[in-house]
């Protein structure tokens, strides 16, 4: 990975002349602290072409409908009103009124910069035909929030991002996020949309690619999302993001695709190895640890510890990619903490490992899912 980041790959520049219409779906269940600043954000778009908007309201018992409704909307912009189902529900729901070529969807607490869609658009429609999907590039809105928030922010900046940068250079972004992403409307329909499950845009892109298709990475299309603000609620939804995983591996049968190309298949199955690096993660690497400072190298020797030092030059290489695209596209993000980031290094995989160990086992077994 370190080596692929290295390794500058030029982009070919789209062309933005013919700016696509595009339909936005927006599932909303008690958002109303957050949706009107969606809207807003999308209602200010630097892009030439139509924006329809879609909002799905999937039985709120806040006031997220009446703030809606307060909203000027007009002959863009349609709101549905539908018993609570969840959200894949919702998403189909919304998914049978789209008219337009090409459609986004977006989380309702999902702000975005002013040149996202057009970055995203572009990114999609000049790509190569058997590109059908796009994800977008997420950062954290609410970092400022607590020390979690900033932990979570290094994890988007370095994390996430690194890694939808290095599975892009081969168009084999393994998620297509729901909270920003751009589809071809065509291709979504004729796999009858989303499935019902807890990982939906994990699943839907993984059948995507076992199907022959591609998805890619709008490094430039940025968009800030909430993030949780306290231990539990972030286990909680590490542990969805990990029985997400699991799910598309019951649900996609990756290894009997002949569609499947090799790069894809490579980066999917590089996710069985997960739950064995969180055990790991929780047990051995502690035990080695504890033993290596009692004279012991038993499960580890001191060379292992520069897996530590390796993991800071890659950090390094993709804060310089970041850093370098915001520029491009005349966006800052505020500095970050020293501190956050020494902790996210060294304790922040330690500290969610159980909580996606008990994702892993949760789906294996097939337990009862919560939404």
């Amino acid at each position: 990975m370190l080596i692929n980041l290295l390794w500058k790959k030029k982009e070919k520049k789209g062309c933005s002349c013919n700016e696509e219409d595009v339909t936005v779906l927006i599932p909303v269940y008690n958002a109303n602290d957050s949706i009107k600043d969606t809207i807003e954000s999308i209602k200010k778009q630097n892009y030439c072409g139509k924006i329809n908007i879609i909002v799905i309201d999937d039985g709120s018992v806040d006031d997220s409908v009446e703030i809606l409704k307060k909203m000027e909307i007009d002959e863009n912009m349609i709101l549905l009103e539908r018993p609570h189902q969840g959200k894949t529900q919702a998403l189909n729901e919304g998914l049978k009124l789209v008219e337009t070529e090409y459609m986004i969807t977006i989380d309702s607490d999902t702000v975005l910069h002013r040149d996202a869609i057009r970055n995203i658009m572009d990114k999609l429609v000049n790509s190569n035909k058997k590109v059908v999907a796009t994800a977008g590039c997420l950062f954290v809105k609410n970092a400022k929030k607590n020390f979690i928030t900033k932990l979570q922010e290094w994890d988007y900046t370095l994390g996430i991002f690194g890694v939808k940068f290095y599975q892009s250079n081969y168009n084999s972004t393994l998620v297509a996020q729901g909270a920003f992403s751009a589809y071809k409307t065509e291709v979504i329909k004729r796999v009858l949309g989303w499935q019902d499950c807890v990982g939906e845009d994990i699943v839907l892109t993984w059948k995507l690619l076992s199907l022959g298709y591609e998805v890619n990475f709008a490094k430039k299309a940025i968009a800030f999302t909430e993030v949780p603000i306290t231990w539990r609620a972030l286990g909680k939804q590490r542990k969805r993001w990990a029985r997400g995983m699991i799910e598309a591996f019951k649900k996609v049968k990756i290894f009997t695709s002949h569609r499947l190309n090799f790069r894809s298949k490579f980066l999917m199955s590089l996710n069985l190895f997960f739950p064995f690096i969180d055990l790991a993660l929780l047990i051995f690497i502690p035990l080695g640890i504890f033993f290596l400072l009692l004279g012991n190298q038993l499960l580890m020797g001191w060379l292992t510890l520069l897996v530590i030092f390796l993991g800071m030059i890659l950090c390094l290489v993709i804060e310089i990619r970041r850093r370098s695209t915001l520029r491009e596209i005349n966006c800052r993000l505020d500095r970050r903490s020293v501190l956050t980031f020494i902790f996210y290094v060294l304790l922040y995989a330690f500290i969610l490992a159980p909580y996606c160990l008990m994702g892993y086992i949760s789906e294996l077994f097939n337990y009862k899912k919560k939404w």
